[in-house]
């Protein structure tokens, strides 16, 4: 059965947007807006237009939408969107958008919201954890500060990780898997947003490349390896490969 709730701008909005329960709340709720949008476009368009402009519209206006959406709802929290984060919510959209032209979904929105609630709910769960074990806090609010806490538990390589187990328990829960998903594309844009090191004595532009193309190129050799895995369905494609991105960001952090 195909997925009715998109994993590809769930797993990226996970990455951007799971370090703390406030900040997941928000972004789940955004990013099944964001899916509903696309959806809701798609069939307005779709009588009007022919195929190839329906296309360029439904991603342009999705990614102008959800990024302005991000923008006023994480200034009225109270927490204001850096640069890089906000341009990054423009391909938040257009993962939203690809994932809604991609499948036949024909306006099934209560299956799209029931399973993205799901994955919704295993984001925020496990961004409570991240939280508590990073900084001691919930919602902001301090808890408990135990010596096994870790501002590691906040940067990339969990954030990787907790994507990775968020879908995995996702299509567990549904009994799917994650099917023709392009996880290249959302770890190039992760590597770009957030480099696992810094080559600095290369010079600015090269150090630049040298940091991109390093995981990208081992990422892509495990995607490769990870073919012949003998994974559960649950885990297969997206789920284990963004675990697998978040070993190669912890391995790359060490030095």
């Amino acid at each position: 059965m195909k997925l009715k709730y998109p994993a590809e701008a769930f797993a990226f909005g996970i990455l951007l947007f799971s370090a703390g329960m406030k900040e997941s709340f928000a972004a789940g709720i955004l990013v099944i807006l964001s899916v509903v949008f696309a959806e809701f476009i798609k069939n307005l368009l779709e009588p009007m237009i022919p195929a190839w402009s329906l296309k360029m519209c439904t991603l342009i206006s999705t990614a102008a939408v959800t990024s302005s959406v991000f923008l006023m709802g994480f200034a009225y929290l109270g927490e204001p969107l850096a640069g890089e984060t906000w341009v990054m919510t423009f391909v938040l959209g257009i993962l939203s958008a690809k994932f809604v032209l991609m499948n036949e979904l024909e306006g099934e929105y209560g299956d799209i919201l029931w399973e993205s609630g799901i994955c919704w709910g295993f984001w925020v769960l496990l961004s409570v954890f991240r939280e508590f074990a990073g900084s001691g806090r919930i919602f902001g609010n301090m808890i408990l500060d135990m010596e096994f806490q870790s501002k590691a538990f906040l940067e990339m390589t969990f954030a990787f990780l907790t994507a990775g187990m968020v879908l995995a328990f996702t299509n567990g829960v549904l009994k799917k898997k994650c099917g023709q998903t392009h996880s290249l594309f959302i770890g190039i844009m992760a590597v770009l947003y957030a480099r696992p090191f810094a080559m600095e004595s290369f010079g600015e532009i090269a150090g630049l490349l040298w940091t991109v193309a390093v995981p990208v190129v081992m990422f892509i050799s495990v995607k490769k390896t990870l073919k012949f895995a003998r994974t559960g369905n649950a885990y297969r494609g997206l789920p284990v490969e963004m675990l697998a991105m978040g070993f190669i960001y912890m391995i790359l952090g060490m030095y």
